[in-house]
């Protein structure tokens, strides 16, 4: 019963957060100075995670010397919050279409170029991710959730390939983020809410002169293998 009230007071809090806050946010990418917009989505997101309930933690720092595609596991829906709030400088992203379906939602993602894809058709995939090479070469970081979806148990899923053509196809390092605690504080399966300590580890960087000599599938397995380390699933299992 404890776990229910806490959760019912944690999702009223955030949903007024995340109007007011998110309303504030699409009126700064009004503003002329574009890195305004930035700044004011990473205090949205970390003021969100924290009335959610979120004791946000990172170990490491995100670069930011040139463009990047950052990648992540994803366990909940909160993880393009904690990404967004540790991201540095100009950034988007990929989503899956149906996130474009509620209003409120899809203004402020419009309002940084997020490019949907629909994973149903492979040449609306094609057209995503070209438009997200786009972005890498006007400077933007671009962020990729390689399973696609979230773990439906905790674990890394299978990682799909469009992230890594996109890579191969800009020169773009990679740089490897890993979300512990994600899943435990708000599983896809479950409304409820266990607040508590969610941690991001910035990991190495995969530079694309070592990538490019590198078969596409190994270089997944290196990728899957630094997500399990960086989300502390390897771990668990150990």
């Amino acid at each position: 019963m404890k776990q229910v009230l806490v959760s019912l007071f944690r999702w009223t809090f955030g949903y007024v957060i995340f109007i007011i806050g998110g309303t504030i946010v699409i009126l700064s990418t009004f503003v002329p100075i574009a890195s305004v917009k930035f700044r004011v989505v990473r205090l949205f997101c970390r003021v969100l995670l924290w009335s959610l309930g979120v004791q946000l933690r990172v170990e490491g720092e995100f670069p930011n010397d040139q463009a990047y595609i950052f990648m992540s596991n994803h366990a909940s829906f909160i993880d393009m919050f904690v990404l967004a709030a540790v991201t540095k400088d100009k950034f988007t992203g990929v989503m899956a279409t149906e996130q474009m379906n509620y209003p409120f939602w899809s203004w402020i993602v419009k309002r940084f170029d997020v490019i949907p894809i629909d994973r149903s058709d492979p040449g609306a995939a094609v057209a995503a991710i070209e438009a997200a090479e786009d972005r890498l070469q006007k400077g933007y970081h671009v962020g990729i959730l390689p399973e696609g979806t979230r773990t439906t148990n905790g674990k890394l899923g299978p990682l799909k390939k469009g992230g890594f053509h996109m890579a191969l196809n800009t020169g773009a390092p990679i740089v490897l983020l890993g979300i512990e605690g994600s899943y435990r504080f708000k599983p896809k399966s479950s409304w409820l809410i266990r607040p508590g300590p969610v941690t991001v580890r910035v990991g190495p960087i995969l530079s694309a002169e070592r990538y490019k000599l590198t078969e596409m599938d190994v270089v997944m397995e290196l990728v899957r293998r630094q997500l399990t380390i960086l989300s502390g699933e390897a771990a668990l299992t150990q």
